[in-house]
């Protein structure tokens, strides 16, 4: 059944069953509980939620959790962070939720990033890793001049959310200044969701200038800082660490599905501004275009199909982000507003416009991964 955004909040669809790995159980890219998860669901329990009324909100099996590589489907997670804003009355959770990480209870990809040698190294090796907090994740960094920008950027627009921009960049932040011990002084701040309400927490985490509709999740600062030693460097402690975190990617990796890995280069030429088809796709994934065709077809996924899935997630999400119709075009690779409005209306029975109206009205409930084979793909999708 389609995903329905105009007949109030979606519940939990995934059974509640936690589980370690991509087994193959679920379509949905998988995300690690520690620490973010387990933090926010100790925070949950500390102002007197049930373990029940967690689990049953969300889908996550708090036992399961308990398990240091556990993994979950993305949309529990999401739930999971839009719960706690609910019950706790903090819709700035995730900039501030650091502060509640038990002294050195990090995930193991930050242990290794702290063990590099200064933040150029340790950015290159969250990108690298970074799989192994979450299918969805991705970081980066450019040089401009003298300006660097560290980049948080979402590999499936199907979960874009502003939990997790936010997360990212106040957490980078924070491992900045906790890894070098100085203080990353910022120029500019990005958000691709619309501005909050209340914009004092914001403020207050990155003391500076902040941009909310932008074209990228970013912070701006002096490139000489990515050269600054790291006080927690350990260049012995480093060999081990990134000779486990390589067997855990190849593990990982080999379990999670082929069309997750297809979403991920769909979003990357689609950031580029660039086509997207099977070839193109086929070509980042060093497969032949015949044998991912037929990797999907055993996984029940047909390339078309599964670009207007992407995009038609992806446009409810972005709207509801607050991004403009022309922006959410441009992101999304259409021609023109008018392919979008097009598209939107044969994806969801009306303009993306009302759309907006019902959103303002608070009538709209959050978007659902939906695993329904769909109508033929608009023009503008290639297969």
């Amino acid at each position: 059944m389609r995903a329905n955004y105009l007949t109030g909040p979606v519940r939990a669809r995934v059974p509640l069953n936690g589980w370690r790995a991509a087994s193959g159980s679920s379509r949905e890219p998988t995300a690690a509980v520690y620490e973010s998860a387990v933090t926010l669901v100790r925070l949950l329990l500390r102002h007197g939620v049930s373990e029940a009324e967690v689990e049953g909100t969300t889908g996550i099996s708090l036992e399961r959790t308990r398990h240091p590589d556990a993994r979950v489907p993305v949309s529990q997670i999401e739930r999971l962070w839009q719960m706690a804003a609910d019950r706790l009355r903090h819709p700035a959770i995730a900039l501030e939720l650091h502060h509640h990480y038990p002294e050195n209870k990090l995930h193991f990809v930050a242990h290794l990033g702290m063990r590099c040698a200064n933040m150029r190294s340790a950015i290159e090796h969250w990108r690298k890793y970074a799989f192994l907090v979450s299918e969805i994740d991705d970081v980066d960094y450019v040089v401009e001049g003298s300006t660097a920008r560290f980049i948080y950027s979402c590999r499936d627009p199907r979960y874009t959310a502003r939990w997790f921009a936010e997360h990212f960049l106040s957490v980078a932040l924070w491992f900045a200044k906790c890894f070098t011990g100085h203080t990353l002084k910022l120029s500019t701040v990005r958000f691709m969701h619309a501005a909050p309400p209340n914009r004092a927490a914001h403020e207050r985490t990155f003391q500076a200038p902040i941009e909310f509709g932008a074209s990228e999740n970013s912070i701006s600062f002096d490139a000489g800082f990515l050269d600054l030693p790291f006080r927690t460097a350990d260049s012995y402690l480093h060999h081990f660490l990134v000779a486990k975190a390589d067997e855990l990617k190849a593990r990982l990796e080999q379990e999670a599905r082929v069309e997750n890995r297809v979403v991920a280069a769909i979003s990357l030429l689609l950031t580029r501004g660039e086509e997207v088809t099977l070839d193109r796709v086929a070509d980042l994934l060093k497969q032949s275009p015949r044998r991912l065709r037929q990797v999907l077809e055993g996984e029940g996924q047909r390339f078309r199909d599964l670009f207007d899935e992407v995009r038609r997630e992806a446009a409810a999400r972005y709207l509801m982000q607050g991004m403009s119709i022309s922006q959410v075009a441009v992101l999304l690779g259409f021609s023109e507003p008018s392919a979008l409005q097009h598209a939107f209306r044969r994806w969801y029975d009306t303009s993306p416009g009302d759309f907006r109206q019902r959103l303002s009205a608070g009538s709209l409930g959050l978007p659902v991964f939906d695993s329904r084979p769909h109508a033929p793909a608009a023009t503008d999708a290639h297969s």
